[in-house]
């Protein structure tokens, strides 16, 4: 937890496929919840590097760079949001780590680790199965 003012507030990780739904305008009920407690200062989000860079990836693919940036900047003026570099930190839990999908999830997935969280909002099971990671999915 992260003291934001008098508040201990809740740490979660959230991988590109919720980036790329938060920006839609209708979006399932668990993601329009998630997108208030950011907004409203409820939580501490937590997006790695890496998966902001998948974010770009689907919305240079999509035409929709400018959306991109705009979210992008909103995300780096919020204090409540931390946007995650691949670091030695990380580097060094993955050499812990006993196994692996993929590398951009290993990365996500010690994001958690490093960041002392298991609460990742994504569909995607490996997160649980491989990593032990708690999902919060709204599929």
């Amino acid at each position: 937890m992260i003291n934001l003012g008098d508040n201990l507030l809740q740490k979660i990780v959230i991988d590109a496929q919720v980036l790329f739904n938060l920006i839609k305008t209708t979006v399932p009920v668990p993601l329009e919840n998630l997108r208030k407690q950011i907004l409203n200062k409820e939580i501490i989000t937590i997006i790695p590097a890496i998966a902001l860079a998948e974010f770009l990836w689907k919305m240079r693919r999509h035409n929709k760079i400018d959306e991109f940036i705009q979210l992008l900047e909103s995300l780096k003026r919020a204090d409540n949001v931390i946007i995650d570099e691949f670091d030695l930190e990380i580097l060094e839990l993955m050499i812990q780590n006993k196994e692996s999908h993929e590398l951009h999830d290993e990365i996500i997935a010690m994001t958690c680790k490093k960041h002392e969280t298991k609460i990742i909002y994504t569909t995607d099971k490996k997160f649980e199965e491989i990593f032990g990671l708690e999902l919060r999915s709204w599929k």
